[in-house]
């Protein structure tokens, strides 16, 4: 037992009674900053020195795979990385994707199954849209993300779920139609989405006994970072994981739940003695990041929340200074001003430009304020923007891998199959998908047959004398046709017998489709070029990357890392020493920077004018307090008077929230016209009882 005290030094007592309780379900109520991933990786260590399990009999799971390796990491420096290695560290989504692998040709799909990217699913989607033969138009993204929902809650799509939209009846009239077809064409492509390793999960436990049986009986102990992010799906399967012994620790803050727009449930926190009996609830409020101050006002804005379980964070870090409310006139003042209060704050103590955070509700709110700061020449990173494989340059690599890996890869063969261009025209290509549905073929295949058959109905046209014309404008699109082939079957056959190492044939195909020279003919400019180049040299570096940390690196097994975990991918910008940073206040729950700054501190912005429609101002409210616990010194508020939307500029009233926060926790500078402030109307809340007693003095 004495080597086993060792991984309890250090922590406070209460952190303490949580990594030493290692029976029954337990239930780690952990504020922000108060140490939680301590909190699991010191557990880990004290179950495995007290030989309570072996390494590989413990299962750890998070929601990013940056939270996986810094937990794998830390877990390392404890036990050492031998005993760590055995340890799983996952994502949900990492661990049912291995699982899947082992097991998905009991629900009909083939082991080599793709992954389909979002523009994937929306290719598919598009297409299942065409097929209904409507003169109605659709948005693809509100299918897809009703979609999303569905899978995530476990809901029947015949049943519907409210979608946003004037013509909302039209959209789930016809979800279920377009759903079933969705699942038809993923199925056909041999393909998954991302919501689908979780589900196709689920449906293989449930249908297979003695898999299930297998999977949740090789963990002992489960624990589970940012419970309150979970769904449904995700808790059937930990309820399934531990059925047999009940060691569920799960970690998490119910007032830092934000993502029910994707299906997240704060309920499955709320209610957790509910679901586990005789749960032990241990709650973590000392918070080890930010000032008294910051935590004050978080405090109390979070308190007005119902929906929650009561407890108050409180630090030993000092008071620290007063939050700094700017009221500007407009937003493009409201992004000067800020420019200002970093550049004051830089003066006073000598931070650097990456200490800094401004964080917005909206995305279309970084606009101004990647003007302002381009144009004073200060650094800065949008957290948020463009995915990396949603870049064109890589989803044509990345297409080209899928579609040599899986060749019923529908989505990744429409996309590079005239990608350099090969004549092969739109009706040629829908004869081959017909073929695909009919005679159950992969694409190649039914390239294959097409051939065969145009051929053969050649033959018989010239032999009438006819054809001849048509002979000659299928011999392009034939050529076409057998160089496609050709490629793909030259590059799988390498890939399988590993003929050179994995880069090195990768690099090979790009040569062979001769890639940049498709670049050099698509793009304007030769900056655009080197750009574009640049991200193909990224995809390059990664696949050296993982093979060189792989033990047996495979191109599938690339494909699957790369469509778990884009973190590694940076374009050359992107690699540059960061600056300033800039994201909307959900990706920055989980992160925190000494300085932050929060735009928009308005109605209709924070909370969103959706939510306040919908009712769901406890979420809101929950993003507020996620948003201020960011800051580690300071925090600053920033408030615009008027913003323009829809080409019109609105008058703007401030945000309910600040009416939450005490007035002695905040100094107000007013940067805007006193005009402005005396005409603006008076928000809808609490304002209006402080301001009587002014107009009964006056």
């Amino acid at each position: 037992m004495s080597s086993s005290r060792k991984f309890l030094e250090g922590l406070n007592p209460r952190q303490r009674e949580a990594a030493r309780h290692t029976e029954g379900p337990l239930l780690v109520l952990a504020g922000a900053g108060s140490g939680k991933t301590r909190v699991i990786t010191r557990r880990i260590a004290y179950i495995l020195s007290n030989d309570l399990a072996r390494p590989s009999e413990v299962l750890a799971v998070t929601f990013t795979n940056k939270a996986a390796s810094e937990m794998r990491e830390r877990v390392s420096e404890l036990i050492g990385k031998q005993a760590a290695r055995h340890v799983v560290i996952s994502t949900f989504h990492s661990y049912c994707l291995q699982v899947l692998r082992k097991h998905i040709e009991v629900l009909g799909f083939r082991k080599n199954f793709s992954i389909a990217s979002e523009s994937d699913s929306r290719t598919l989607l598009r297409r299942a849209v065409e097929d209904l033969h409507t003169t109605d138009s659709f948005s693809i993204a509100e299918f897809q993300s009703q979609i999303s929902l569905l899978k995530n809650t476990c809901e029947d799509p015949a049943k519907g779920r409210p979608i946003e939209k004037e013509n909302e009846e039209k959209y789930q009239s016809h979800m279920p139609l377009i759903f079933d077809a969705y699942a038809s064409a993923l199925r056909a492509a041999n393909s998954v989405d991302f919501d689908d390793l979780l589900l196709l999960t689920l449906r293989l436990w449930r249908a297979d006994k003695g898999i299930y049986d297998q999977c949740h009986r090789q963990f002992k102990y489960v624990m589970v970072d940012e419970y309150q992010d979970t769904n449904q799906v995700q808790y059937d399967l930990l309820r399934m994981l531990v059925d047999h012994h009940k060691n569920l620790c799960v970690v998490g803050d119910d007032d830092q739940s934000i993502y029910a727009w994707r299906g997240a449930d704060y309920r499955n926190i709320l209610e957790f003695e509910k679901h586990f009996e005789k749960a032990h609830v241990v709650t973590l409020d000392q918070n080890y990041r930010s000032t008294e101050t910051i935590l004050d006002a978080a405090n109390h804005v979070i308190k007005n929340n119902t929906a929650r379980r009561k407890k108050k964070l409180w630090s030993e870090l000092g008071k620290g200074r007063l939050i700094d409310w700017v009221v500007t006139a407009n937003e493009e003042e409201e992004a000067k001003e800020a420019l200002q209060w970093l550049r004051f704050i830089q003066e006073r103590t000598g931070a650097r430009y990456n200490d800094f955070a401004m964080l917005y509700r909206s995305n279309i709110q970084s606009r101004p304020l990647e003007v302002t700061l381009r144009q004073a020449g200060v650094p800065y990173v949008v957290v948020g923007g463009q995915d990396f494989f949603e870049r064109a340059e890589v989803k044509d690599i990345i297409s080209y891998l899928k579609i040599i890996s899986n060749p019923r890869d529908e989505a990744a063969f429409l996309r590079v199959v005239n990608m350099p261009r090969r004549g092969i025209g739109d009706t040629t290509l829908h004869k081959i998908h017909d073929l695909c549905r009919q005679e159950d073929l992969s694409l190649g295949q039914a390239m294959a047959e097409y051939l065969k058959r145009e051929h053969e109905h050649d033959e018989e046209q010239l032999s009438l004398g006819e054809g001849m014309v048509h002979a000659a404008k299928a011999s392009n699109t034939d050529r076409g046709i057998r160089e496609f082939l050709g490629l793909l079957n030259t590059f799988r056959k390498r890939f399988k017998e590993k003929n050179g190492s994995l880069r090195k044939i990768v690099e090979d195909l790009i040569i062979a489709i001769d890639y940049r020279g498709e670049l050099e003919r698509l793009c304007k400019t030769p900056q655009q070029v080197e750009a574009r180049w640049g991200n193909v040299e990224v995809v390059l570096k990664a696949v050296g990357d993982y093979e060189a940390k792989g033990e047996q690196p495979s191109l599938g097994g690339f494909l699957d890392e790369s469509h778990l975990n884009a973190e590694p991918m940076f374009s050359r910008e992107e690699r540059k020493e960061k600056g300033v940073t800039l994201m909307t206040m959900h990706s920055a729950k989980g992160l925190e920077f000494p300085f932050v700054f929060i735009m928009g501190m308005e109605e209709g912005i924070l909370p969103h004018e959706r939510s306040i429609k919908e009712g769901n101002l406890e979420e809101e409210r929950r993003l507020c307090y996620v948003a201020l616990t960011r800051g580690k010194r300071h925090v600053s508020i920033f408030e615009a008077l008027s913003r323009v939307k829809h080409g019109k500029e609105r008058i703007c009233h401030t945000s309910r929230f600040m009416s939450e926060i005490p007035e002695e926790l905040l100094t107000k500078h007013i940067k805007a016209a006193r005009s402005m402030v005396e005409e603006k109307v008076a928000p809808p809340e609490p304002k209006k009882k402080k301001v009587r007693p002014k107009k009964k003095a006056l």
